[in-house]
């Protein structure tokens, strides 16, 4: 009852100053509410969707805002991840299990139509009364987070699906657009997962207005879903946007120039067709996919314009009435080529038989191509590009006779581009003989004025002993450029093998040229570029000599071998250490050993220990190359250590004393002596006994 009456007190109390807080808060309200709409206003004048983020809790953009273009594929990336702070659904766990992240294919969310519906969701605290002070506190809080972000909704303890921009939908929605399921098996607080999705804009997303009238061009809200599962068990979900940026190809915005990189690589591997008048022309072009994926339903289309960006090219003084303008006679309806499906990597040449017109001035003219294409086989999206490639027409009708206007030919007297290697690398960045290697050059028209054009590099290498230090390892040693503007570079890639028994040095790899400039035609030039070659060091052992093989502890041994330098590099400061628990640490410098020589290794070995089962020294052969790099062989050699003979002495004299004394004469006389001996003797005890007895 207490608790009651108190708090009715403080209801009371804040009736009384209701009217001015009201007032106060009225003000603060209408003044936020009049910033965040000229923000809303600015923002609108430029773009069509953007979406402030910041109520956010699981989806973040990306630090670079994926960019798209009307008709082609885009790749969207976005952020996933939540920090127990920001945003509005927070879990409450440190970790969340089962995660799987769709684009969402809620209705409620996806506005395609040309006049879209907001989805605003009415503040669940709209009808609390003017007595319930706590619920009218609720009210205006959840219309500050809605009007001006975050911090009033989140402190507020709010969950509510925020209100998007009304801008149309922009991706192209096909069966395989909401399909692509990303999944995480978990995800912990304040960690952060970068997944991609790949979609189809919609080739008339720039051409749409919103609610308002307004143009679509600029950003569009992308709505995600995340499933879950919290710390309790429970299944979760959460719908989310994120921005993209939708504008037209090329087009500069706040990031910068957008360059795209076009689907198909022209006249690769190829010369610059040629074709002379009267004969008809016949010819094809490379169109090459660099793309990872498969295209259908391509058409390649010869436009009977010249390409815009390009000029023609000539190649001898015209006469006053020679055209120079599309240069093949128009025969055809279309000159559409069909293709029904392109594979990555595959290279597809479209064939034309032309007729040149009679009065085409002879140089280089660069005919235009468009190529359209679908990603996905019966799909809606057709996306398209235009290449330009050159042919080459000779119309000698064409060329003004007068010598006296063209006067004789001095190559002093005429212009042309210079190409030059402006940078090269190896990958790896050092080489060695008998290995393979990436060779990147940077060829580029130095230039400031002058084009090239049908220009032909052709790679030689320096010779060893008559052999070629580097030999292009696919065989193609000539690459050919269609042209390169005053400035312009392009970067050729081959693959290298260098010679396995040259010797460790740099040697020259030339760059021929030949190319045509507007006023000089078919000219010569090459340029050097030095490739150091390294040697693997190599050594091999012989002569092995322990002697003896067999020692006791105490005792000395001498060890033997030879190190021969089996490569072509100098190997320094040879030395070998002899390192074993039964000799003492030995070691034996042996010095420089040149290419094709041998260093000997001589050392006396001191045993300390008797070896058990394995009688094997360790040696450790140490030496340096030719740039202090320091660098270990291991070999080994066969040494028995004993235990040493303490009693060997005492034995022997034990055995001298029970010994009999040997006889210096011969055995059968030595017999012969004792038997007489023994007769003489009973012959004279006999004698002596007979006396007695007498």
């Amino acid at each position: 009852m207490m608790k009651n009456t108190v708090n009715r007190e403080n209801v009371r109390d804040g009736g009384k100053n209701g009217f001015l807080k009201k007032t106060v808060r009225g003000t603060l309200l209408l003044l936020l509410s009049f910033s965040m709409l000229f923000v809303f206003l600015m923002e609108k004048k430029s773009y069509a969707s953007y979406v402030n983020t910041n109520l956010n809790t699981f989806f973040h953009d990306v630090q670079n805002i994926p960019t798209g273009y009307p008709g082609q594929q885009m790749e969207v990336k976005v952020r996933v991840g939540y920090n127990g702070v920001n945003g509005l659904a927070n879990p409450n766990t440190d970790e969340i299990k089962n995660v799987r992240v769709r684009l969402s294919n809620d209705q409620s969310y996806l506005t395609t139509k040309n006049s879209p519906s907001r989805t605003n969701k009415d503040n669940p605290y709209k009808n609390a009364g003017e007595d319930d002070e706590q619920g009218e506190a609720q009210k205006d809080a959840w219309d500050e987070g809605y009007k001006a972000g975050k911090n009033n909704a989140y402190k507020n303890g709010l969950n509510y699906v925020y209100p998007v921009d009304g801008g149309v939908y922009p991706f192209e929605v096909n069966a395989s657009l909401f399909t692509q399921e990303k999944t995480l098996s978990s995800l912990k607080k304040g960690e952060y997962q970068e997944l991609s999705f790949t979609v189809n804009v919609r080739s008339d997303a720039l051409k749409m207005k919103d609610s308002a009238g307004n143009s679509s061009d600029g950003y569009f809200g992308v709505p995600f879903t995340i499933w879950y599962t919290d710390g309790n068990g429970q299944e979760q979900n959460r719908t989310e946007f994120v921005n993209v940026f939708i504008t037209e190809s090329g087009e500069v915005k706040d990031s910068g120039t957008k360059q795209v990189e076009k689907t198909f690589i022209v006249g690769e591997n190829q010369l610059t067709p040629s074709g002379n008048y009267p004969a008809v022309m016949n010819f094809s072009v490379n169109f090459r996919n660099q793309s990872r994926n498969a295209l259908y339903d391509v058409k390649v289309k010869l436009n009977t314009t010249l390409s815009e960006k390009d000029a023609v090219q000539l190649t001898a003084n015209p006469k006053s009435d020679a055209q120079k303008d599309f240069p093949f006679a128009i025969n055809e309806a279309n000159y559409d080529r069909d293709f029904t499906v392109v594979n990555p990597g595959e290279t597809i040449s479209p064939e034309y038989s032309m007729a040149i017109k009679s009065n085409t001035a002879s140089g280089y003219y660069p005919l235009s191509y468009t190529v359209s294409y679908k990603s996905a086989p019966g799909g809606n999206v057709t996306i398209s590009d235009t290449y330009s490639f050159y042919v080459n027409i000779r119309n000698a009708t064409m060329i003004q006779a007068d010598q006296e206007k063209l006067g004789d030919f001095n190559v002093n007297d005429r212009t042309k581009a210079r190409l030059i290697v402006s940078s090269y690398r190896t990958e790896p960045e050092k080489v060695y003989a008998g290995q393979e290697f990436k060779l990147f050059l940077t060829m580029k028209n130095a230039s400031t004025s002058i084009a090239a054009s049908n220009i032909l590099f052709t790679l030689t290498s320096e010779k060893s002993q008559d052999t070629a230090v580097f030999a292009i390892a696919d065989g193609a040693n000539s690459f050919v450029v269609n042209s390169l503007a005053a400035g312009a570079e392009t970067e050729l890639t081959l693959n290298v093998k260098a010679n396995s028994g040259v010797d460790p040095k740099s040697y020259v790899m030339t760059i021929n040229e030949k190319y045509d400039s507007p006023a000089f035609k078919n000219a010569e030039e090459k340029v050097d570029i030095d490739i150091p070659v390294n040697q693997t060091a190599r050594m091999g052992f012989s002569n092995f000599s322990v002697t003896p093989e067999s020692v006791s502890v105490g005792s000395e041994s001498n060890a033997m071998f030879g190190i021969n330098n089996t490569g072509k590099v100098i190997l320094y400061n040879v030395t070998a250490t002899f390192q074993s628990d039964y000799i003492k640490k030995a070691t034996s410098y042996v010095g420089n050993i040149k290419p094709g020589e041998t260093g000997n290794v001589d050392v006396m070995l001191s045993a300390i220990k008797a070896t058990e089962d394995d009688d094997t020294i360790p040696v450790e052969i140490q030496y340096e190359d030719v740039n202090g790099n320091k660098f270990t062989e291991k070999t080994e050699i066969n040494l028995t250590v004993t235990e040493q003979e303490e009693t060997q002495a005492t034995d022997d004299m034990d055995k001298m004393d029970v010994q009999e004394p040997k006889s210096s004469f011969p055995t059968p006389v030595a017999g012969v002596i004792l038997a007489v001996a023994a007769v003489g003797a009973a012959s004279y005890f006999v004698k002596k006994n007979k006396g007695k007895k007498k």
